[in-house]
């Protein structure tokens, strides 16, 4: 971006420049999701969409139909065993409609999934595994999580090189459509390889800032050392870069594994997590950060939280004091002298606010509502100066749009909460899309370039069909995306489009 201004002082400095009538939309900094999965294998095209399951029948009869094309492995994803009641799915729900096809169905939060028998024994899943579930009478009931889970999928067919670089391909025009043009990738070391290859062919239409697993955090400060990605410091370019590592200290609410001090109050989840099990990731975290690594943490239950806060004041006695900028992501569930604590230790909070809408269904019934007041706590978190961005936790998992609608009005999707969940925690639409733009730009280390219309910022902006600051609340999600512009170079053009 090179002047800002108003329409005549901009054509006395460019008068051959191309003119694009905006038409009185509305055109806003390009949305930074940052905290994501770009690609998610689980869900390409292929795969059975189980995200609206509600009853066993209606799982078992979307299986067998899946049966008649199929040649070979069923796979779906996004079940939800709250929808029906909280009862987790069992092989012999799916075997006799299954005899001839191995099936997977990964749960909603990748924690785990349903195999059939067919699968079972072709993975060489077998009683005694960890992670491998068994019923009362000591059979496999065919949900798998863990080393189990990570067997099963090593059984996979897997993907060629051109079947991955055209689900990305796929994956980032979808992100363009959604007018986000920055993401915070969370992924593997593998995931790297595919980024790089995506940029030296031009086919990066989104930014990207790509994790990989605090476990590898040594190997990536040797690669940063020798130059692999490039750039002047070697961490990459405004297309693609590196620094940036991860690990989660529980699970989440869906699997009843996230970690609470005070047990769960329905019979779903059990506490086993302890502060000494949270806390063995401490030794690569103090080694990531002395080597100028940031690192976001993954904590959904108000324990984990308060041990990645700990780990936060830690680093600050340990290194001292210096733009870190350590991240909490989901901080979902927290103890409210911690919402303090954010701002105390320098924390910066990554939320995921469409998933509000999915878990403040549930959360009364497994936390109980005095716990519950505080989850998902935006707004406590703004008031108590903590800096904020937004995320959706994958890429195809509500979008920008979706997530400014969620923080503003807080209505779950059971239609239950007319004038907001926790309506206290609501926050305003300019709050919302600062988490997606400035805020989500700081989180990256990347103020001065992204998430804002400045001189000086690159040129990556949106254009919505309506004003979201002047729309009602309930009508947000029916905002569309007509224009997304990346470095300058439009990647998504639907002005021309009969309904935009």
């Amino acid at each position: 971006i090179v002047a800002t201004g108003t329409s005549d002082a901009i054509r006395l400095l460019a008068p051959e420049a191309n003119i694009v009538d905006a038409r009185r939309r509305l055109v806003l900094p390009g949305f930074i999701d940052s905290y994501t999965q770009v690609l998610d294998l689980d869900a390409l095209p292929d795969r059975l969409p189980l995200g609206g399951i509600r009853s066993r029948r209606q799982l078992v009869t979307t299986v067998r139909r899946a049966t008649r094309a199929a040649d070979d492995w069923i796979r779906g994803h996004d079940w939800d065993q709250r929808l029906w009641g909280g009862s987790l799915p069992d092989r012999t729900w799916i075997d006799p409609v299954t005899p001839d096809h191995p099936v997977w169905l990964k749960q909603r939060d990748k924690q785990g999934g349903l195999a059939n028998s067919v699968a079972l024994s072709r993975a060489r899943i077998v009683a005694g595994l960890t992670g491998a579930d068994r019923g009362p009478d000591g059979t496999l009931t065919g949900i798998l999580s863990g080393p189990a889970m990570r067997q099963l999928e090593a059984s996979l067919p897997t993907m060629s090189t051109a079947e991955v670089d055209r689900a990305l391909d796929a994956a980032l025009a979808e992100a363009s459509t959604r007018g986000i043009t920055s993401v915070y990738h969370v992924g593997d070391w593998d995931d790297l390889d595919l980024f790089l290859r995506a940029r030296s062919e031009g086919r990066l239409m989104v930014r990207i800032y790509a994790a990989v697993p605090l476990r590898e955090w040594l190997r990536l400060d040797r690669a940063i050392g020798v130059g692999t990605f490039g750039g002047t410091d070697g961490r990459g370019d405004d297309r693609f870069r590196v620094g940036l590592v991860h690990t989660s200290l529980d699970g989440t609410l869906a699997s009843a594994t996230a970690a609470f001090d005070a047990p769960y109050q329905d019979s779903m989840g059990v506490n086993t997590a302890s502060s000494s099990d949270l806390k063995a990731m401490w030794p690569l975290a103090l080694s990531a950060d002395a080597a100028g690594l940031q690192i976001v943490v993954g904590a959904v239950g108000d324990q984990a939280n308060r041990i990645a806060l700990d780990l936060a004041e830690d680093l600050l006695e340990r290194e001292g004091p210096r733009d870190r900028r350590f991240r909490v992501a989901h901080a979902q569930h927290l103890h409210p002298p911690d919402i303090a604590r954010f701002a105390t230790e320098r924390a910066l909070a990554s939320l995921l606010p469409f998933s509000a809408l999915h878990d403040g269904r549930w959360i009364d019934q497994q936390l109980g509502p005095q716990r519950g007041r505080t989850s998902f706590a935006v707004r406590s978190l703004l008031d108590a100066g903590v800096q904020v961005s937004f995320g959706s936790g994958r890429l195809n998992q509500g979008s920008p749009i979706d997530g400014i609608y969620a923080a503003v009005t807080r209505r779950t999707l059971d239609g239950l909460h007319a004038q907001g969940w926790l309506p206290e925690q609501r926050v305003t639409v300019e709050q919302a899309l600062r988490a997606y733009t400035t805020g989500a730009a700081y989180a990256g280390f990347d103020e001065t370039r992204v998430g804002a219309l400045s001189v000086g910022h690159l040129a990556d902006f949106v254009m919505v069909d309506r004003d979201l600051l002047t729309v009602a609340p309930i009508d947000i999600p029916t905002v569309r995306v007509v224009l997304t512009v990346v470095g300058g170079e439009i990647v998504l053009d639907r002005r021309r489009r009969p309904g935009f």
